[in-house]
C-alpha cells in the first residue's frame, strides 16, 4: 500500500483496502479520482508518494490479481510527476 499525508490532515491510503467488496478484489479508482487526489497531495510529498507507487506497482507486477491496481498505480504516479513539474519551484524550495 501507498500512502500520503495530504494538505487537509488526513491521509491517502492508495489502494483503499476498506473498499474491499466481498470476493476480496481490490476496487481500482477511476481517472477523474485519480485527477481529484493529486491537487491534494503537498508539493513536498509529490516525488515521494511517486516513488512509494512504482515501487508498490514493481513488487506486484506478475500477480494477476494486482494488474488493474498496478495500472492505477502508474497513472497517479504519472498524475504526480505531472503535478511535480509544473510546481518545480516548490517542490525545489521544500526539499532543498
Amino acid at each position: 500500500m501507498s500512502s500520503v499525508r495530504l494538505t487537509d490532515g488526513r491521509v491517502l491510503h492508495f489502494p483503499d483496502y476498506d473498499a474491499l467488496n466481498v470476493e476480496g478484489d481490490i476496487p481500482v479508482a477511476d481517472d477523474g479520482d485519480l485527477a481529484a487526489c493529486v491537487p491534494l497531495i503537498p508539493s513536498c510529498e509529490l516525488l515521494l508518494f511517486t516513488g512509494r507507487l512504482v515501487s508498490s506497482a514493481r513488487k506486484r507486477r506478475r500477480q494477476p490479481r494486482w494488474a488493474e491496481v498496478n495500472a492505477a498505480r502508474l497513472r497517479l504516479a504519472r498524475l504526480c510527476i505531472d503535478q511535480a513539474s509544473s510546481e518545480w519551484d516548490s517542490v525545489q524550495e521544500v526539499t532543498q
